[in-house]
């Protein structure tokens, strides 16, 4: 056989060869680029929230606006700067801890709420919901609420940020009754 021709069959085997083992360490490198670039450097922490007094008006909390309480925007300002973070690192926010309980009268009980309801909202935007219970279990004085792994970073971060407390009732309870509602949150920043 002709060497040059043998060289030439030589060459394109190698090539043959060499082509998908340069293909797939192709693939491979940008995989990997993409994943260093999707893995951003984060930060979580928590947070309490001071007790948020809720005076409840029985006629108006089981109404479709419910009670709204202001949510104070330099807590989330203050415990960020502890952390020395600033609210635009925020990439994330999310409640997770919602409990309410009697303030008055002391020594009350539940009994009579069929289900509690927690959102946030901010202005005139539809309110999102983050902690609810239903139903209620009877015997109860304070109400550990459950929470959906939704993030509200969007609505803690804006202007007049409030936090609507809606019951339903499945029997009669005083006109008016004293809450305490704290909340915990996990924020996310970004580095």
């Amino acid at each position: 056989m002709n060497p040059h021709l043998m060289n030439t069959l030589l060459n394109i085997r190698n090539v043959a060869l060499i082509l998908p083992l340069a293909a797939l360490l192709a693939a491979g490198c940008s995989k990997e680029k993409e994943a260093l670039e999707e893995i951003a450097p984060e930060v979580r922490f928590s947070m309490d929230f001071p007790a948020l007094p809720i005076t409840v008006d029985s006629t108006a909390v089981a109404g479709p606006f419910g009670v709204s309480v202001a949510l104070d925007p330099a807590i989330l300002a203050q415990a960020l700067q502890a952390q020395n973070y600033s609210v635009g690192q925020l990439t994330a926010f999310k409640f997770t801890k919602a409990r309410l309980y009697f303030t008055s009268p002391l020594n009350s009980y539940y009994n009579n709420v069929q289900s509690v309801t927690v959102q946030v909202g901010v202005d005139q935007s539809l309110p999102v919901t983050v902690a609810v219970l239903d139903p209620v279990p009877d015997g109860a004085q304070t109400l550990l609420l459950q929470l959906p792994d939704v993030n509200v970073l969007d609505l803690v971060t804006g202007s007049n940020v409030q936090v609507i407390a809606k019951m339903q009732f499945d029997g009669p309870i005083p006109a008016v009754t004293g809450h305490s509602l704290v909340l915990g949150a996990e924020a996310t920043v970004g580095l």
